[in-house]
């Protein structure tokens, strides 16, 4: 009898411990669900910023292909010539936009705008086609385009947004002069919010102000909570809002969701324009809501110790999100997960391989536009070539054009250039235009270097050596000596003293311009004389 009380008394004694455990051991886990779910819509926003920026280059490599037709240049050359635009030029112009926009492959834009060089849209396509004269110089988009800039921007308008690129237009047949520019817009629309989180296993939705633009799922949400959770952002960098904001509920209807929110950049910006992510609250991880979630398979002999480890293939996954985020890692750990988890892996890293195709497809791209520049350099510069010059009516630029306030990422942007007037009679212009970080690019492309001529004639004539020879300047004299003759050319009174004060000269001036720790002067022969090339080389270390 007095065994069979203390057998009842372990017995009720090991009841109270497991139901204890039953009840308390869910809410732990309830709390690392939510915590994974907000990194992972962190991770998400972040990724949608980059897929923005990646889809940015593409629209600006698209105008500036737009802008080198021979059919766009020569309309815009003719109408930039005439002191009055008329309905009929209008309409010719128009049609040469349209057919050339019927021949572009792939998404092609919702308007676009023809812009003289006096900043007066000679035609539109598409939208607002029948408007015409207006001056649209003053805009920053455009006016960097009538300036030789490529840019991006973002843009409300009529009630939606547009992400919009511009490229100059340019005539290269002597003498070369820019005579317009060419602006480009698509739409922001629900199947561009689905392309964006496709693999994300996210949703996202695009608004300006209280107004819904387009979204990947038509939830209506309280615009209140979504105007207070922007308004807490705070700093002038957007690219950052992904990680500063924390996660904030919402309900539409009996749905509960949990959300982040980031700013957009560009002329929609002063429009409070905005973007969010989004997904269902996971369900509580009560008693109740445990013993609900229990099925047959999950009570065998062999699965029964799951409840002591059911959170942690989904915290190791998470963990390995965060550590791709922080970029300790550049993919996801397929063979570290199993089950549901390992395809969540594949499918983020399928599309990590997608954007990484995309990103050097754009980098290719641009090789192409601009001209590759060598490894572990920052570009070679012509020392004999001719400097960039200014816009019409303003002062030639000395430095690296500013960047826009439209960015995806990169570093802050220098306050941008002072307005000018505008000249009857242009300058000449350079056969290619110099190309900047994209408005609103948030991961900034390669910098153009600004270097002003240097030519190798008189001004290094005459002399004798005086002071110490420095071997690597006295050994690039004697190539170009060597080439010099080679061509034919004269050499008689060409000085090492004068050579290499001014190679001492450019080489100062560069390193201070480009930050590079070093510069290379490479010996050439250019239209059949003996010409110079200097690299600016970027420190690896």
């Amino acid at each position: 009898m007095f065994l069979s009380k203390i057998w009842l008394f372990l017995v009720a004694l090991g009841a109270a411990v497991a139901l204890t455990i039953a009840l308390v051991m869910p809410r732990p886990a309830q709390r690392t669900l939510v915590t994974e779910e907000q990194r992972r819509l962190a991770v998400a926003c972040s990724v949608i910023d980059i897929l923005l920026a990646d889809d940015a280059r593409n629209r600006v490599e698209l105008a500036g292909t737009f802008g080198r037709a021979p059919e766009v240049v020569g309309a815009l050359e003719n109408a930039s010539a005439a002191e009055h635009l008329d309905e009929s030029r209008m309409k010719q112009v128009r049609d040469v936009g349209e057919t050339i926009m019927k021949g572009i492959s792939g998404r092609k834009p919702d308007f676009a705008m023809l812009i003289d060089r006096r900043g007066r849209v000679v035609a539109r396509v598409r939208l607002d086609q029948d408007d015409f004269g207006d001056v649209v110089a003053g805009r920053p988009l455009i006016d960097d385009a009538l300036a030789g800039f490529l840019r991006d921007d973002l843009w409300a308008q009529n009630g939606t947004m547009y992400f919009v690129a511009a490229a100059p237009v340019i005539r290269r047949d002597p003498p070369v002069a820019y005579v317009g520019a060419v602006v480009l817009g698509h739409k922001v629309t629900n199947d561009l919010a689905k392309k964006l989180v496709g693999s994300l296993n996210v949703d996202t939705g695009f608004y300006l102000g209280n107004d819904d633009v387009a979204g990947s799922q038509a939830v209506a949400f309280d615009h209140g909570v979504l105007g207070d959770a922007v308004g807490k952002l705070q700093g002038g960098d957007v690219a950052r809002d992904c990680q500063a904001n924390q996660p904030f509920d919402l309900a539409a209807g009996k749905d509960e969701y949990t959300a982040v929110v980031a700013r957009l950049p560009g002329e929609a910006q002063a429009h409070r324009a905005f973007f969010s992510v989004f997904i269902k609250k996971p369900e509580a991880r009560g008693f109740m809501g445990t013993l609900h979630a229990v099925r047959q398979g999950d009570l065998s002999t062999s699965s029964f110790p799951w409840f002591l480890v059911a959170d942690r293939p989904l915290r190791g996954l998470a963990a390995d999100a965060v550590r791709l985020a922080k970029g300790e890692q550049e993919r996801l750990r397929e063979d570290s997960h199993g089950g549901k988890f390992g395809s969540i892996a594949r499918s983020v890293n399928i599309h990590i391989d997608k954007v990484g195709r995309e990103a050097k497809s754009a980098r290719t791209n641009l090789d192409q536009l601009l001209g590759p520049a060598p490894e572990g350099s920052l570009g070679t510069i012509d020392l004999l070539s001719s400097p960039l010059p200014p816009r019409p009516g303003s002062v030639p630029p000395v430095s690296v054009p500013p960047p826009s306030d439209f960015r995806f990422g990169g570093e802050p942007a220098p306050p941008p250039p002072p307005p000018v007037a505008a000249r009857s009679t242009p300058p000449q212009w350079p056969a290619q235009p110099p190309v900047t970080p994209p408005r609103g690019s948030r991961t900034p492309p390669p910098q153009p270097v600004a270097q002003a001529p240097l030519r190798l004639d008189d001004d290094i004539l005459g002399g004798e050596v005086s002071g110490p020879i420095d071997p690597y300047f006295k050994q690039v004299y004697d190539q170009f000596i060597s080439v010099k003759r080679s061509c034919n050319e004269p050499v008689v009174g060409l000085t090492y003293q004068k050579f290499a004060e001014k190679l001492v000269r450019n080489r100062d001036d560069l390193m201070a311009k480009t930050g590079c720790r070093e510069v290379r002067f490479t010996v050439y022969v250019k239209d059949g004389k003996a010409a110079l090339k200097a690299t600016p080389v970027r420190d690896e270390a």
